[in-house]
């Protein structure tokens, strides 16, 4: 009779790894494997097995195309080995537990529950926490031992020999993310602008020696979305080397259709559960704006700092010229001792060449907006506003300032200061240059008129 032993001790019972894998990750939590194979057939069919799939494959996906014979069918066995599972399915049976002091208790398993166990001794029940329980042994026959899910074939060949082939599948536990640093000068004109990928492998295979793509868009899908697992960053391999080292190229980029993959240079490890960081393109030093940002509406009164915006445009003048991936971007700022200071960060929407990238720092500390509503007067058919608004520049330079005021329904602008824009049915927008340590004030009036 054969005997099972089941230890409560955190180790890994099982290591399994791909190897020469082609791995296309996509924004969207999946990834497409294309895994080198080869069997050595013999005339007539037979059944190969193959193991080393990742827990997330989604099980519609795989197919196996081969060099040379047939394959006749496929299967797919979920059908693994779970502790709690087995542990439920001999309820009643004998069973003998070590508990960490090095202690055994010997009786029936009445019942298995949230990590509680309870056994029934010759004259007493014990009820064991499984965080106490070092050892479960179970006399079995008939036990199921796989510890990970396999494909099967049954491969149909009219000769002997070695074939080889590729197996295909989509997997979730795949995702990928662009990363920027832009670090600003320390006049605030130009700035380096550092781009990287970090790869993340949330499946519970290790991929060794795997060539890597990355594609930006987001594909149409049939299958239900389901909640991405957060992300056990348990370590993080940088590909990422020093100026003046032996550094790879960055990934070579082309066209997916409507879609841009990016082909990492190296082949690369990718262990389970972790992510790796590579760079996406070289650095680029290019000019930005900054721009301060005043937004209200109608009859809204405040005071308060404006927020930052840094815009730089994405063209080959700018030495970029280059689609640019959605991303989190970092701002620093360079000093006058030439260090640098975290400057704020931003979530950098998807730039196509010959856009502009806008990023928001965050809250001018000496750049104050004060929105009031002088005058307001609402009739039976009409209604009328005096809006005035003061800007102050403490700062030891001239800035530019936007001023974007929404005003709803069907309005008119009267006696405005400034020159204005309507930038939509609901928008006008005031352009300002503050000099240094100067205030300005503009005012306008609205009015709407109804039937």
């Amino acid at each position: 009779m054969k005997k099972v032993f089941i230890f409560f001790i955190l180790i890994n019972l099982v290591s399994s790894q791909s190897k020469r894998a082609m791995i296309t990750l996509y924004r969207d939590g999946f990834g497409l494997v294309k895994q080198p194979i080869s069997f050595k057939l013999s005339k007539g069919r037979k059944t190969f097995f193959y193991p080393n799939i990742p827990d997330k494959m989604e099980v519609d996906s795989p197919f196996l195309s081969l060099s040379k014979g047939k394959v006749i069918y496929q299967s797919y066995n979920r059908d693994i080995f779970d502790t709690f599972n087995y542990l439920r399915d001999q309820l009643g049976e004998p069973v003998t537990i070590t508990s960490g002091d090095g202690k055994t208790f010997k009786g029936n398993l009445l019942d298995v529950d949230d990590g509680w166990i309870t056994v029934e001794g010759r004259k007493s029940i014990r009820i064991f926490n499984t965080r106490e329980v070092v050892q479960i042994s179970i006399s079995d026959n008939n036990t199921n031992t796989n510890v990970r899910t396999k494909l099967s074939w049954e491969i149909s060949s009219n000769r002997d020999g070695l074939v080889v082939g590729e197996l295909v599948y989509i997997s979730r536990g795949f995702d990928w993310d662009a990363g920027y640093r832009l670090i600003v000068s320390a006049k605030g004109t130009r700035a380096v602008l550092i781009s990287q990928a970090v790869l993340k492998n949330e499946t519970d295979l290790d991929f060794t020696s795997a060539s890597i793509k990355l594609v930006e868009g987001n594909l149409h899908r049939v299958t239900p979305s389901i909640p991405r697992r957060r992300a056990m960053a348990r370590s993080a391999l940088t590909v990422v080397t020093e100026k003046g080292s032996d550094i790879p190229p960055p990934p070579s980029r082309e066209e997916l259709g409507d879609y841009h993959i990016y082909t990492i240079s190296e082949r690369l490890t990718f262990p389970k559960n972790e992510s790796i960081t590579v760079t996406l393109q070289l650095d680029r030093e290019l000019e930005i704006s900054r721009l301060y940002l005043f937004e209200n509406s109608e009859r809204s009164s405040k005071e308060e700092p404006l927020v930052i915006q840094i815009s730089f445009r994405n063209e080959e003048k700018n030495k970029l010229g280059i689609p640019l991936p959605a991303g989190k971007l970092q701002i620093y700022r360079k000093l006058a001792d030439r260090s640098i200071e975290f400057a704020g960060e931003d979530r950098l929407k998807q730039v196509p060449v010959g856009e502009v990238a806008e990023i928001i720092a965050g809250r001018a500390f000496d750049v104050i907006g004060k929105r009031t509503v002088v005058n307001y007067d609402r009739k039976r058919n009409s209604e009328e506003a005096v809006i005035s608004l003061e800007i102050k520049n403490k700062r030891g330079n001239s800035i530019n300032v936007q001023l974007t005021e929404h005003i709803y329904g069907d309005w008119v602008i009267k006696n405005p200061s400034h020159n204005y824009k309507k930038t939509d049915a609901q928008t006008i927008q005031f352009d300002l240059t503050l000099p240094a340590n100067s205030t300005e004030i503009v005012s306008y009036t609205y009015r709407k008129e109804w039937k």
